[in-house]
């Protein structure tokens, strides 16, 4: 006698990215539509959230992070606070900044960091190939 089994659902695993630093130009791909992953930093660290599109992917409630930095709406607490300028975040109160040091510490934990969000004229360090991981 056989069963028939139905064939398991097999989820699609979004690869890993090798490990760059990005100007702000080029972060801004990684939103969740104009690639499949979704990226942003704070603090000038760069992490994939791609495994988490319903929060981070467009539609979702914090989509307007992707492809941007992060660090001010994190530390204001508002999703939309996202410029598409290089943004100087000098402005933001002390409790701001550790609100949004709070955010990197747990998010660093949970995805990998791609590398660092580039400031005018600074260089890409080379990697050589290493692909993302979570660094604690």
């Amino acid at each position: 006698m056989f069963i028939k089994k139905d064939n398991p659902k097999v989820e699609y695993v979004i690869p890993p990215l090798k490990k760059q630093d990005l100007t702000l130009e080029e972060l801004k791909k990684y939103n969740g539509k104009d690639d499949e992953h979704i990226c942003f930093a704070i603090f000038g660290k760069i992490l994939d959230v791609s495994r988490a599109p319903n929060f981070y992917g467009p539609g979702g409630p914090y989509g307007s992070l992707g492809g941007h930095d992060a660090t001010r709406a994190l530390g204001t607490m508002d999703p939309q606070n996202v410029k598409d300028t290089y943004d100087d975040i000098s402005d933001l109160t002390e409790m701001e900044k550790e609100t949004a040091k709070d955010w990197l510490d747990k998010l660093s934990m949970k995805y990998p960091t791609v590398g660092r969000l580039l400031a005018n004229g600074e260089e890409p360090k080379d990697y050589g190939g290493e692909v993302s991981k979570i660094e604690f």
